[in-house]
């Protein structure tokens, strides 16, 4: 049998397909680097569990990455995922623990 395919997840207005690491907006495909796109697989196949940075500098393959470098990847995400940024709905701080995914509307 075929590896069931993970469908895309829904983050705002935009879509986020888990395989091919391809965000979608309105307006098309937004770009995203490699780290944010490991970044927001990570948090996608995870969604709704919080990930400690160092869950999150294991699946970036860095995990030797201190914590500030994990906050800049997050909040360089959120730039292109949130519809406000300084007000983040979907990737969500958890103090002291980490990070946490809400996909949705």
């Amino acid at each position: 049998a075929a590896p069931q395919s993970l469908a895309p997840m829904q983050i705002g207005n935009r879509w986020f397909d888990i395989e091919r690491a391809e965000l979608r907006g309105p307006d098309g495909i937004i770009r995203l680097t490699g780290g944010e796109a490991s970044l927001l697989q990570a948090l996608a196949r995870r969604a709704g569990e919080i990930l400690s940075r160092e869950d999150i500098g294991e699946a970036l393959g860095t995990p030797d990455a201190g914590e500030r470098a994990i906050d800049v990847q997050v909040t360089r995400l959120r730039r292109k995922v949130e519809p406000d940024p300084r007000e983040p709905r979907f990737i969500q701080t958890i103090r002291h623990r980490g990070y946490v995914l809400r996909p949705g509307p």
